[in-house]
């Protein structure tokens, strides 16, 4: 018997998600909650709803996928669900990294799974990476470029001398950039993100004592190339690591050399790498955004949600009580 599966948000990311559900055949999709069921006449009209709640309190409902952008209203559906005792999967990085102890508070006491491996990434699988592979050694610090959109901005200005207007104007024209870009590159993206990074490599220690951060809407040209005359290139850089028990949370813009690997990260993807005490240095890479990436991780954690240990929520929960 399929498993009755909906999702919420039909935009770039839920059709990617509609699309990639159609070749798991061991899943149906029963509903879509959209805004305006009236945009979407493509879609049967007995999938669509505008009424989310009902999607939520349908009980042969077992996995809620939201793919939307406003993160109060996927705080309160992803509430609505683990409470029900569902499984929710989000690509919603403000939501995850605010309310992240509240919701694996739900998660424990009435048995759903919340999954987010979306929300950092893209299709990277970091935070997959950081559970599993890193799970019999400690962390010493995770570092990388999560953000796509400051990535290519940067990489266009330093290509072909394009001042950061142009360069942002032409990552929106792509799709790259949203019209209202703030989030991105003021760093605001990047803070989501390496928060959840910090929760997921430092569980034991989620105190997080300083977190600093700046985007790069002052980066100009003439910043570019007086760093491309040194043989380097300006990134975003994330950097997050644990001292005496004390997690720090450092997102700035980075003159790289050619011997750092995420001196070679360019365009708009993302590079992340995790130093771990005996395995040292782990690069990942890939698109870190866009609707196929995207929805591939949020499908990933479909595919990966009933094998995953449990051992691994209930330590984090218990080591953030």
């Amino acid at each position: 018997m399929k498993q009755k599966i909906a999702i919420i948000g039909y935009g770039t990311v839920g059709k990617a998600l509609f699309i990639q559900l159609q070749h798991q055949h061991q899943y149906d999709v029963v509903k879509v909650g959209v805004k305006h069921s009236a945009k979407h006449k493509e879609l049967n009209r007995l999938l669509v709803t505008e009424d989310v709640d009902s999607i939520l309190a349908q009980s042969n409902i077992s996995v809620i996928l939201e793919a939307i952008d406003d993160s109060d209203a996927a705080f309160e559906y992803a509430k609505q669900a683990l409470s029900a005792g569902k499984t929710y999967i989000t690509a919603s990085k403000k939501m995850v990294a605010t309310h992240l102890t509240e919701l694996y508070e739900l998660e424990g006491r009435f048995g759903g799974r919340l999954l987010y491996e979306a929300a950092v990434g893209g299709a990277i699988p970091v935070l997959r990476t950081v559970r599993e592979h890193f799970a019999g050694e400690e962390i010493l610090r995770v570092r990388g470029i999560v953000n796509g959109t400051c990535n290519y901005i940067l990489t266009r200005m330093g290509e072909d001398n394009l001042p950061f207007a142009k360069a942002l104007a032409e990552a929106q024209q792509r799709g790259f950039a949203e019209s209202d870009p703030t989030s991105d590159i003021d760093g605001w993206d990047s803070y989501y993100k390496s928060v959840i990074l910090a929760y997921t490599a430092f569980g034991d220690k989620v105190n997080i004592s300083r977190v600093k951060w700046h985007g790069i809407r002052d980066i100009s040209l003439a910043d570019v190339q007086a760093a491309a005359k040194e043989y380097k290139k300006i990134k975003l850089v994330a950097g997050i690591k644990c001292v005496n028990d004390k997690v720090t949370i450092d997102i700035r813009p980075t003159l790289l050399n050619s011997k750092d690997p995420l001196y070679h990260i360019d365009r708009e993807l993302n590079g992340i790498v995790i130093e771990g005490k005996f395995a040292g240095q782990l690069l990942l890479q890939g698109p870190g955004a866009g609707g196929h990436p995207t929805a591939s991780a949020m499908v990933g954690d479909l595919l990966n949600y009933p094998k995953a240990s449990a051992r691994i929520v209930r330590k984090l929960l218990l080591s953030m009580n």
